[in-house]
C-alpha cells in the first residue's frame, strides 16, 4: 500500500463512516494495568504520597489481622510475646492508612473515582490519575473516609462505582483514612488465601526511605492494637550558599536556571519494638549453633581444642546429613524498645522555568497539568565519617537493628532518583536526588525518557541535578581547603578520596541515559573545563594540577595529585582525564621545573636516571632528552668550596675507566665518572652521548695547559703512553693514524737522553752506536705501538752514506768506510726493520753499478733499472747489476735487491719492444732470439698476464702467411684462422700457428667488420661464395649480435646465375621464348637479398623464385639469415600480391587452387599482418570462374554417344579468371545461381576457400539476390496445412536427430522445440517469388510451392500451395533448422517427411516413440467416440418423442468444412468449448448423401450436431430441435466471451507493413499487430479505447467529429441489441488497412476508416444512417461469430446468420429508436 494518500483516505472515513463509541471493560482495565504495578509497597507508597500532597504531617499505618486457625494465641500479660505470635502466626485483614492532611474537597472526590485524571496542581507529584487504583492489587472494594464524606467503592458487574455518604457527627475528625480489606482474606472469596504478616524489617526500611525527601515528619507503623516502630524526621534551618562564578546556572536547553542554593541538616530517629527485630528471622540450623557456641567461647576454647588437633590431623568431615533447623532453645529477651538516629545532608536548588506555550500545553497534555513555573531539585549525600564507625547509632538490646532500617537511607552503594518516594531508577553518583518535578513512568518507577516533550523536560531537570552534585563537590573540596590550615595534605588525603569516590560515575539502571545526562552536566556546568581537587600544593583548579608521576625529586614545584588519591579514586581520575579536567605531566610541566632553578649532584643523579628509564621505556624521544638536556643546569663540586656550573647541553661524552684513569684530566664536555657511573652503559649511548676516546682524550691531554705538564712530567707521560699502548690493539686504522700525528709532533718519550719526539729516539735493541736516544721502559710498553709512532729499530741513512763517502772524508773524520756491498749486506740484515720513507729513498737512490753494452765507467745506477745477472739478458742487449759476490736469487741479499726493484728478467712488452726494434733495423738475429726468449720462457715468467696489452700495443713483430721478414704486423693486424684470408684478411704463418695465443692473435676479426666487407663486396663467383658463405657459417654464434641478422637477410649479397651464350648472334642472357644455340656460360646476373632465396631441391615454383644451390655449410649460413627451403605461406601470400598473373601463368590453374587452399589454411596468421591483409584485400589474387554456353550445330548426339553425366552440361566452358574480392560471389544458393550464372563470377564451390574468399569481403549471392514474395490468398482447406505442419513437428526430430549426436550439435539453429512454438502452417491459393541481382540490373519470377515468412519476434509461417513439393518445404525448413544448410540437408528432410513411418523405420530409422504416440492417441480417440455415441444414445432416450417438423434451410455453396487451425500467438475458443452439447468432430462432405436423409438433418450433421446416423423415421424431429437449442447457446456464449483487452498485449506486438497482412481479407486478427492506444473517447457515460494505426498522424481534437457519429452506432449495438459489455469494444483508426474489424482473444475492434469513408458523408440522411446501422449491425454478427468459430468458413457463415437472425428484432427497435430521433433533431 506504498501508494495509498493516508490522510485523504482518513478525512473519507471521517466524512462518510458511521459514529460508535469505544467501551472498556473497568475491571480488565484495573486488573491488568492500573493495579499491576511491579513494585514492592505500591499502594502504601502511593497513600504516603497522597497524604504528603495533602500537608499532612503523621501517617499511621495499621495492620489488622485474623488469628492463626491452627496456632493458639499465648496466655499471659507479657506483650512482648503476644506481638511476637502475631507476628509469626497471624494473617492480614484489613490496612488502614490515616493522615492528618487537609480532608479531600469535592474535586479531590471526583478525581478520586476518575481514573486518568490527575491532580492539576503542579506542585503536587499525582499526575497520572492512576495511583489511588493500585490499592485495587491488595482490595476489591476500597473505602475511604475525610472530613465529612465517605466513599465506597463495589462492583456491578464489570463496572466499578461507588456510593458516597455523610460520616456521623460523633464520628467525625478531619483526617483522612483509607480503609482496605483484603481481597484473599474473605473466607467467602473463591480466592480465599490470607497473607502473612509483611516483613516488618523490611517494611520499615521502606518507610524510613520514603520519609527522606517527603514532607512528612512522623510515620508510626501498627499491628493490631501494638505500634511496632515510629520514625520522625526533624530538619534544621536551611543556610544559603554562594554558586561558584566558575559554574553556569543555566541549562544547556535554556528552559531551567538554578536561582538559589541552600544547605540543610536532617535527623530522622526510629523507635521500634525489639520483637520486630528478630520475629521473622528464620530458625537457625543445628550446625551454625554450634559453631556460634565456639566463636562465643573465645581463645580459651580455642586453645583447649588445639591442643587435640595439633598431634594428629582433623578427621574428615562427615557424610550424614544434619537436621535442617534446631529450635533455639533459650529465648531472648524481646521485650522493650530499641531507638535509632541517622544524620543527613541536604543541598537544595531552586529553580525557575521558562518554557514556550505549545511546550507547556504538549506536558500538559500528557500529564494534566501544566509545568511548574518554579521547582526544586535535593541532593541527598552522606557526610565524610570514619570508616571504622557505623553511619548511624542506637541504644537498646536490638539497637543494630537501625543499620538495617538507615540502609537504603544514605546513598553508600547506589543513589536513586526520588520522585516523592525512591523510583527503581539509580542515579550515576553515590547521592540521592530528589526532584518532585520529573515526569516518571505511569508505574512510577522509572524516568519517562522517550515521550517526545517529557523527554526534554526530564533531561533539563536531570542537567539541574547534575549542576546540584557539582555544587555539592565543590562544597565538600571547601571543607577540604578549610581544613588544610591545621592539617596537612597527607592527613586530608581519605576525604578527598571519599568524596572523589561519591562523585565518581557509574552506570545508571534501568535507563543509561539518566546516569549520562546527570554526568554530562555535572562536567559541562563549568565555564573552564576545571574542576577543584586536592594536589601536593593544597586544594587547586585540575587545570593547574597534574596527574601523578614516578618520584621526579627534581621537581619539586609542580603541584600533582598524591598518589594514594589516584590510586583510591582511580575511576574519578581516569574519568577527568578522558575529559580534558585533568592532564598528565607534560613536557612543557618538567621544563618549567628545570628551568626554575639548578639541579644539586642529588638531582642531577635523578634526572639523568629519570631520561635513561624514559629513554630505554620508549615514553621519551631524544630529541625530547636533549631539549630538557638544554635548559638544565647543574651545580657540582670540583674541590672542597669550589663549585662549578655544569650545563648538560654541553656534555657529549663519557669516560670508560677501563680505557681511561677517571682520575686523570677529563675534558669539559665529558660527564664527570661521579655521574656516570650509576648509568646503565645502554642508557648513557640512548642519550646520544658516545664514549671518550683515546684519541679525543690525547688531544685533550697534548693542548694548552696539559701538555706543558705532560712533557715535563716522565710519571705523567708513561701513564699517558701506557694508556695509549694498553688499547693500541683495539683500535682501528684511522684512529691508529690520529693517535700518531697526535703524538709524534711532541716530545713525549722518556729515553736516557731525556724526553725526545718519536722519530728522535731509538729501540733499545738497536745497539750500533753509544749516543742513541734509546727509549726507557714504562709500564704497558709495547714494540708496536713505539713503531708506530716513529722510534726507529735503524740507523738514520744520512749517517749510513756519511760511511760510503771517499777515503779522504772518510779518513778525516775517523770513520770506517762503506762500500755498496756493506751496505747491501747491512740494509739485508734488517729489512724489516727498514722505516718505509728509508726503503723509498734507497729505491730512489742510484748507487749501485752496471754491466752491460752501454754502461759507461763510473756510471751508478738504481735498482729497478738493472737486471739480475744473467748472460742471455745481455744477449738481448740490456743492462745487469754488477756484484763482488755470487747471486743467489734466496738470499738475503737478492731479496733486499729485488724489493729496491731490481728486474730478474725482461717483461713480455719488452721483448715486443726489441722484435720491433730489430724489424726496424732488419737484425734478423736479435728478433730470432729475442723470439725464442719469448716462446721459450713465456710460461715460465708469466707473459701471459700481458698478452693484452702486447696485443694491443703497435709493436710488428708477428710473421704473417702472406709476406716475410721483415714485413712483421701487430698482434691485432693478423688472424689464426686461415679462413678469415677470404675475406682479405693476413693470417698467421702456420709455423707459429701454435704460438698464436702467445702472441695475443685474434682467431677471426670482428663480426661486423665480416659483414661490412661482404656487403660492399659480394663473391662474384660460385667457390668464393661457398667459401665467404662457409666461413661464416662457422661463425653463426656470433651473428646472434642485434641487427646483425636483419642487416644480412636483406642485403643482396647472394650471387644468380643465369646462362650466358657467347655467340654473338645468339648472345646474351637465356631467353625462354627466343631459339639460342652455340656456347654458353653461367654468369652473375643479379645479386638477391638472402630472405628472397630458396636452397630447396623441391623447386615448385621456379620460374617464379630464386632457387640456389650452395655447399652444406654455405647452405647452413644463408637459411640462418633468412634463405628458406620452400617459401612459406606469408612468403607466397607477399609475392602473389605482387604478381598473381605470374603465378597463374606459371603453374596452371590447379596449383593456383592448391596455393589458395594453403592460404586458407593459414588465414589467421595471414591477418594479423595487417598489412598483408590490405594488401590481399585489394589485390586481384582471387580466382573464379564463369560458365559461358557455346554455340553448338544441330548435331543430333546418340544414346551410346553420350558419356557425361546427367548433370553435366556439354555446351557449357568454364573460364576461371583472376579477380578482386568485389568481383566474386560465393555461390550459397544453387537455384539463384542457376537463375544469374551468366552475371556473376563464381567462387570455388569449396567450404574452406568460401570460408576463406569470405575473410576478404567476398559476398554471399543470398546477400546479393533480392527477393519478394507474394502470397495468394489462404484457402478454406487448411488440411494439407494441418497435416504437414504435424508431419513437420513431428518428423523434425528425427532430422535433428543426428546433428544433435554428433560434434555438429554446434550448427543447430533451432530446435524442435522451438519450433512448435513458433511454426504456422497455413495453404494458400499461390506463391510467386521475384528474384533480382540489383546491381546486375537482372531480374527473374518463379512460381514456388512453398515459403517461410516471419510473424513478429521469432515466430514464423509457412506459406504451402494445395499441390507443394515437399523438397521446396524442406529446401525452406532446413534454413531454419541448420545453420549452414548444404544440398543433401533438404533432400534428407524431404525423404523424412514423405516417407511413412513404417517405411522410415524398415531403413533403419528410430520412429519408435512415434508410433506409440499415434497408438495410443487411436486408442483415446476411439475410446472418446464410443463415450459420445454412448451419452447421445442415452440423451435421446430419456427425450420425449415429438413428430417431425420440416423446415427449410438453405444450403451453403460449399460443403466442405473444414475447422480452423490456431496459431501459437492467440488461443482461439473453437465450438464445442462452452458445455454445450456440440461435439467437436469436423463435418463430412455429403453433397451426394442419400434421399433417405432429412435435409435439416444433413445440414446438422454437417455443423456438427450429429455424430453418427440415425433412423430419419424417429431423430429427425426431436435431434433440430435440440439443434437449434444447441445454436442458441452457443449465441449467448459468443456473447458472454467479450472480454476487455490487455493494452500491454496490443502495444507489445510487432507491427508489420499493413499491406502484408491485407492479403488476408477485410477481417484479419493480424490487424493488432499495427496498432497502439491512443486516448479514451466517452459516450453516455461510458468510455472505449481509441487505437491508431503506425501511420496515422490525426490528433484527438480531428477526430472528435466522426468518432461522434460512429461511436453511437457501435454503442447502440453494444448497450441496446446485443448486451455486450462496452469495456470488451474497442475503435480503431488505420486508413492503410483493408481491414473493417477484428476479433481478438473475444475483444472486438472497429475500424472508424471504414465507416469515414463509406458512411460518413450519407450519414446526413435517413437512408445513409439506416445504411449504416445494417452495415456494421452485419459486422457486429460476423465478429461475435468469430467467438465460435476462428476460420471463415461455413460454419462461420451459419453462426453469422443464426446471429442475425437471433438479434434482429432488438436490432429493429434500436434502429427505429435512433430514426426518430434522426426526425426530431437534426445531425449536427
Amino acid at each position: 500500500m506504498a501508494g495509498v494518500d493516508f490522510a485523504r483516505l482518513r478525512n473519507q472515513t471521517m466524512a462518510d463512516g458511521q459514529d460508535s463509541e469505544v467501551t472498556v471493560n473497568t475491571r480488565a482495565l484495573i486488573d491488568k494495568v492500573l493495579a499491576r504495578y511491579s513494585s514492592e509497597h505500591t499502594t502504601l507508597r502511593e497513600l504516603i504520597q497522597n497524604a504528603s500532597d495533602a500537608g499532612a504531617s503523621t501517617v499511621i499505618i495499621k495492620y489488622d489481622t485474623d488469628p492463626s486457625l491452627t496456632i493458639p494465641t499465648p496466655q499471659g500479660s507479657d506483650r512482648s510475646r503476644l506481638l511476637k505470635h502475631i507476628i509469626q502466626n497471624h494473617t492480614l485483614k484489613r490496612l488502614t492508612v490515616t493522615n492528618d492532611g487537609q480532608p479531600f474537597t469535592s474535586a479531590d472526590w471526583n478525581r478520586l473515582k476518575s481514573i486518568a485524571e490527575g491532580n492539576p496542581d503542579e506542585t503536587k507529584i499525582g499526575a497520572f490519575g492512576v495511583g489511588f487504583y493500585s490499592t485495587f492489587s491488595e482490595c476489591d472494594e476500597p473505602f475511604v473516609v475525610s472530613g465529612e464524606r465517605t466513599m465506597a467503592f463495589y462492583w456491578r458487574g464489570n463496572t466499578l462505582c461507588t456510593k458516597v455518604a455523610a460520616v456521623p457527627s460523633e464520628t467525625r475528625s478531619s483526617h483522612t483514612t483509607f480503609a482496605l480489606d483484603y481481597r484473599q482474606a474473605d473466607p467467602a472469596s473463591p480466592s480465599y488465601s490470607p497473607s502473612k504478616i509483611p516483613n516488618l524489617p523490611a517494611l520499615c526500611q521502606f518507610l524510613a526511605t520514603s520519609l527522606t525527601f517527603v514532607g512528612l515528619q512522623s510515620i508510626e507503623l501498627h499491628l493490631d492494637e501494638f505500634r511496632v516502630a515510629i520514625l520522625n524526621k526533624k530538619i534544621s534551618p536551611a543556610s544559603d550558599i554562594q554558586v561558584p562564578t566558575n559554574l553556569r546556572t543555566e541549562t544547556e536547553g535554556g528552559l531551567m536556571r538554578a536561582t538559589r542554593v541552600t544547605r540543610q541538616h536532617s535527623q530522622i530517629d526510629a523507635e521500634w519494638s525489639n520483637v520486630i527485630a528478630t520475629a521473622q528471622n528464620p530458625p537457625k540450623r543445628a550446625a551454625d549453633i554450634v559453631q556460634a557456641e565456639v566463636r562465643n567461647a573465645g581463645t580459651s576454647l580455642k586453645s583447649f581444642f588445639s591442643r587435640f588437633s595439633s598431634a594428629t590431623p582433623p578427621p574428615p568431615r562427615s557424610s550424614r546429613p544434619v537436621p535442617e533447623s534446631v529450635t533455639n532453645t533459650t529465648d531472648e529477651d524481646v521485650s522493650g524498645e530499641s531507638t535509632g538516629v541517622l544524620f543527613l545532608q541536604f543541598c537544595t536548588v531552586e529553580v525557575d522555568t521558562k518554557v514556550s506555550r505549545n511546550f507547556s500545553a504538549e506536558i500538559e497534555r500528557a500529564t494534566k497539568k501544566p509545568p511548574p513555573k518554579k521547582t526544586r531539585i535535593q541532593l541527598l549525600t552522606s557526610p565524610y565519617h570514619d570508616p571504622s564507625s557505623p553511619l548511624s547509632s542506637g541504644s537498646g538490646n536490638t539497637a543494630n537493628f537501625s543499620v538495617k532500617i538507615f540502609a537504603d537511607v544514605l546513598p553508600t552503594k547506589a543513589g536513586r532518583i526520588f520522585i516523592g518516594f525512591p523510583t527503581a531508577q539509580t542515579t550515576p553518583f553515590l547521592a540521592h536526588i530528589s526532584a518532585p518535578s520529573l515526569i516518571p513512568t505511569v508505574e512510577r518507577e522509572n524516568v519517562d525518557m522517550n515521550a517526545r516533550y517529557i523527554s526534554t523536560w526530564n533531561t533539563e531537570l536531570l542537567r539541574i541535578a547534575g549542576l546540584a552534585c557539582r555544587i555539592a563537590y565543590t562544597l565538600e573540596m571547601s571543607d577540604v581547603q578549610g581544613k588544610l590550615a591545621k592539617d596537612s595534605v597527607s592527613a586530608l588525603i581519605p576525604q578527598a578520596i571519599y568524596t572523589s569516590k561519591q562523585f565518581t560515575a557509574n552506570i545508571s539502571h534501568p535507563s543509561t541515559v539518566v546516569g549520562e545526562k546527570v554526568e554530562e552536566a555535572f562536567f559541562n556546568c563549568s565555564k573552564e573545563r576545571s574542576i577543584e581537587m586536592l594536589s601536593s600544593k593544597g586544594v587547586l583548579s585540575s587545570r593547574f594540577v597534574r596527574m601523578p608521576a614516578e618520584t621526579l625529586s627534581f621537581l619539586g614545584e609542580v603541584p600533582m595529585v598524591p598518589q594514594e588519591l589516584a590510586n583510591e579514586a582511580v575511576g574519578f581520575m581516569v574519568n577527568l582525564h578522558n575529559r580534558g579536567f585533568i592532564s598528565e605531566l607534560t613536557m612543557t610541566d618538567i621544563r618549567n621545573g628545570l628551568e626554575s632553578r639548578a639541579l644539586s649532584e642529588v638531582d642531577l643523579e635523578d634526572f639523568l636516571k629519570w631520561c635513561g628509564a624514559k629513554l630505554e621505556s620508549h615514553e621519551l624521544d631524544v630529541a625530547g632528552i636533549h631539549n630538557f638536556f638544554a635548559i638544565t643546569v647543574a651545580s657540582i663540586e670540583t674541590k672542597p668550596n669550589d663549585n662549578r656550573i655544569l650545563p648538560l647541553v654541553d656534555i657529549d661524552s663519557y669516560v670508560n675507566p677501563a680505557r681511561i684513569n677517571p682520575t686523570l684530566p677529563l675534558p669539559p664536555e665529558t660527564l664527570p665518572f661521579s655521574f656516570s657511573k650509576s648509568i646503565p652503559l645502554k642508557q648513557l649511548q640512548m642519550f646520544g652521548w658516545v664514549e671518550l676516546s683515546m684519541v679525543r682524550w690525547l688531544r685533550f691531554m697534548t693542548a694548552t695547559p696539559q701538555l706543558q705538564e705532560l712533557t715535563a712530567s716522565d710519571q705523567l707521560a708513561s701513564q699517558v703512553l701506557g694508556l695509549a699502548a694498553k688499547i693500541w690493539d683495539q683500535l682501528d686504522g684511522a684512529s691508529k693514524e690520529a693517535l700518531v700525528n697526535i703524538l709524534t709532533p711532541h716530545a713525549i718519550i722518556p729515553t736516557k737522553m731525556g724526553m725526545r719526539r718519536p722519530p728522535e729516539s731509538y729501540f733499545p735493541s738497536v745497539k750500533m752506536f753509544e749516543d742513541l736516544p734509546t727509549v726507557k721502559h714504562f709500564p704497558g710498553s709495547k714494540d708496536k705501538f713505539l713503531e708506530a709512532l716513529g722510534v726507529r729499530k735503524t740507523v738514520d741513512l744520512p749517517m749510513v752514506f756519511d760511511r760510503m763517502k771517499d777515503d779522504q772524508d772518510g779518513q778525516q773524520s775517523g770513520k770506517p768506510r762503506w762500500s755498496h756491498a756493506d751496505l747491501i749486506q747491512y740494509f739485508s740484515s734488517v729489512i724489516e726493520e727498514i722505516p718505509k720513507k728509508d726503503m723509498e729513498r734507497l729505491q730512489q737512490t742510484p748507487f749501485l753499478p752496471g754491466e752491460g753494452s752501454s754502461v759507461k765507467a763510473g756510471q751508478l745506477f738504481r735498482a729497478q733499472e738493472l737486471y739480475a745477472p744473467d748472460q742471455a739478458i745481455l744477449a738481448l742487449g740490456l743492462t745487469q747489476i754488477k756484484l763482488p759476490f755470487e747471486f743467489k736469487f734466496r738470499s738475503k741479499e737478492a731479496m733486499f735487491l729485488i724489493r729496491l726493484g731490481l728486474k730478474q728478467y725482461p717483461n713480455g712488452l719488452t721483448l715486443a719492444e726489441i722484435m720491433d726494434r730489430a724489424r726496424q733495423s732488419k737484425n734478423q738475429q736479435l728478433y730470432a732470439s729475442a723470439l725464442e726468449y719469448y716462446i721459450t720462457n713465456h710460461y715460465k715468467y708469466g707473459y701471459g698476464a700481458t698478452v693484452k696489452e702486447i696485443a694491443a700495443s703497435n709493436y710488428a713483430f708477428v710473421p704473417v702467411k702472406q709476406a716475410h721478414f721483415p714485413h712483421l704486423v701487430a698482434p691485432f693486424q693478423c688472424f689464426s684462422d686461415d679462413k678469415a684470408g677470404c675475406l682479405g684478411y693476413a693470417t698467421i704463418h702456420p709455423n707459429f700457428l701454435s704460438h698464436a695465443d702467445k702472441f695475443g692473435v685474434r682467431r677471426d676479426p670482428e663480426i661486423r667488420d665480416c659483414i661490412s666487407k661482404l656487403i660492399k663486396s659480394p663473391p662474384k663467383t660460385k667457390t668464393l661464395a661457398e667459401e665467404q658463405f662457409g666461413y661464416f657459417a662457422s661463425r653463426l654464434s656470433d651473428l646472434q649480435e642485434r641487427g646483425l641478422i636483419e642487416q644480412v637477410s636483406s642485403a643482396k649479397i647472394v650471387p644468380m646465375f643465369r646462362k650466358y651464350y657467347l655467340d654473338p648472334s645468339s648472345g646474351g642472357w637465356e631467353d625462354r621464348t627466343k631459339q639460342q644455340t652455340g656456347k654458353s656460360e653461367f654468369r652473375v646476373h643479379h645479386f638477391d637479398a638472402p630472405e628472397t632465396v630458396f636452397v630447396g631441391r623441391e623447386q615448385d615454383y621456379k620460374g617464379i623464385l630464386d632457387y640456389v644451390q650452395y655447399s652444406p655449410e654455405a647452405t647452413a649460413f644463408l637459411l640462418k639469415v633468412g634463405a628458406k627451403h620452400e617459401p612459406s605461406t606469408h612468403d607466397l601470400a607477399s609475392l602473389l600480391c605482387r604478381n598473381p598473373s605470374r603465378f597463374l601463368n606459371t603453374i596452371g590453374q590447379d596449383r593456383y587452387l592448391s596455393l589458395l587452399r594453403r592460404l586458407a589454411e593459414h588465414s589467421d596468421a595471414l591477418w594479423k599482418d595487417k598489412e598483408l591483409a590490405k594488401l590481399l584485400s585489394v589485390s586481384p589474387v582471387l580466382l573464379g570462374y564463369r560458365d559461358i554456353k557455346e554455340e553448338t550445330s544441330e548435331k543430333l548426339i546418340s544414346v551410346q554417344e553420350d558419356d557425361f553425366d546427367d548433370l553435366d552440361d556439354v555446351n557449357v566452358k568454364r573460364e576461371w579468371s583472376l579477380n578482386k574480392p568485389i568481383e566474386v560471389v560465393i555461390i550459397d544458393d544453387m537455384h539463384a545461381f542457376t537463375m544469374f550464372r551468366d552475371w556473376i563470377v563464381a567462387a570455388p564451390q569449396e567450404e574452406q576457400l568460401e570460408e576463406f574468399y569470405a575473410r576478404f569481403g567476398v559476398r554471399k549471392l543470398s546477400d546479393l539476390v533480392q527477393k519478394s514474395t507474394r502470397v495468394g490468398v489462404m484457402v478454406r482447406d487448411q488440411h494439407p496445412a494441418q497435416k504437414l505442419r504435424k508431419d513437420i513437428l513431428e518428423r523434425a526430430r528425427l532430422f535433428l536427430h543426428e546433428y544433435e549426436r554428433d560434434a555438429s550439435s554446434k550448427s543447430i539453429r533451432h530446435d524442435a522445440k522451438w519450433l512448435s512454438s513458433n511454426l504456422s502452417v497455413q495453404c494458400v491459393s499461390d506463391i510467386t517469388v521475384r528474384y533480382s541481382l540489383a546491381d546486375r540490373k537482372v531480374a527473374n519470377s518463379a512460381s514456388k510451392t512453398a515459403v517461410i515468412q516471419r510473424l513478429g519476434v521469432g515466430g514464423i509461417i509457412l506459406n504451402i500451395t494445395p499441390q507443394y513439393d515437399p523438397f521446396e518445404v524442406s529446401r525452406e525448413l532446413v534454413k531454419q533448422l541448420i545453420r549452414r544448410p548444404k544440398q543433401n540437408d533438404a533432400i534428407a528432410l524431404e525423404r523424412l517427411l514423405t516417407e511413412s513411418l513404417r517405411r522410415l523405420q524398415a531403413k533403419g530409422i528410430n520412429v519408435e516413440r512415434i508410433l506409440r504416440q499415434k497408438e495410443y492417441e487411436a486408442r483415446i480417440a476411439k475410446q472418446q467416440e464410443l463415450e459420445r455415441e454412448q451419452e447421445e444414445q442415452q440423451r435421446l432416450a430419456e427425450s420425449p418423442q415429438k413428430p417431425k417438423t420440416p423446415s427449410v434451410v438453405t444450403s451453403p455453396t460449399n460443403e466442405n468444412l473444414p475447422s480452423g487451425g490456431q496459431t501459437p500467438e492467440r488461443p482461439h475458443k473453437m465450438p464445442g468449448a462452452f458445455n454445450s452439447p456440440e461435439p467437436t468432430t469436423e463435418p463430412e462432405d455429403h453433397a451426394n448423401g442419400t434421399a433417405d436423409k432429412g435435409f435439416v438433418s444433413n445440414w446438422a450433421k454437417k455443423l456438427g450436431f450429429k455424430t453418427g446416423s440415425q433412423p430419419t423415421t424417429e431423430a429427425d424431429g426431436p435431434q433440430i430441435s435440440n439443434d437449434l437449442r444447441a445454436t442458441k447457446q452457443n449465441i449467448a456464449n459468443a456473447i458472454n466471451e467479450c472480454r476487455p483487452t490487455n493494452r500491454a498485449v496490443v502495444e507489445s506486438k510487432h507491427h508489420q507493413d499493413p499491406t502484408e497482412l491485407d492479403r488476408g481479407g477485410y477481417c484479419t486478427g493480424a490487424q493488432y499487430e499495427n496498432i497502439s492506444k491512443a486516448f479514451k473517447f466517452f459516450h453516455e457515460n461510458r468510455q472505449y479505447d481509441v487505437y491508431l494505426g503506425k501511420h496515422e498522424t490525426e490528433t484527438r481534437e480531428q477526430l472528435e467529429s466522426p468518432l461522434r457519429k460512429f461511436v453511437p452506432i457501435i454503442h447502440g449495438l453494444t448497450a441496446l441489441v446485443f448486451k455486450v459489455d462496452p469495456a470488451a469494444v474497442n475503435i480503431f483508426l488505420d486508413s492503410k488497412s483493408r481491414t473493417v474489424a477484428f476479433n481478438m482473444s473475444g475483444s472486438l475492434f472497429f475500424n472508424l476508416a471504414w465507416f469515414s469513408g463509406l458512411h460518413a458523408e450519407a450519414f446526413q440522411t435517413a437512408e445513409g444512417m439506416q445504411r449504416a446501422f445494417d452495415s456494421w449491425f452485419l459486422s457486429y454478427c460476423h465478429e461475435l461469430a468469430h467467438n465460435l468459430v476462428q476460420d471463415h468458413n461455413a460454419r462461420h457463415n451459419w453462426y453469422q446468420q443464426q446471429i442475425a437472425i437471433e438479434y434482429s428484432q432488438p436490432y429493429r427497435r434500436m434502429l427505429h429508436g435512433f430514426l426518430q430521433g434522426l426526425n426530431q433533431t437534426p445531425m449536427q
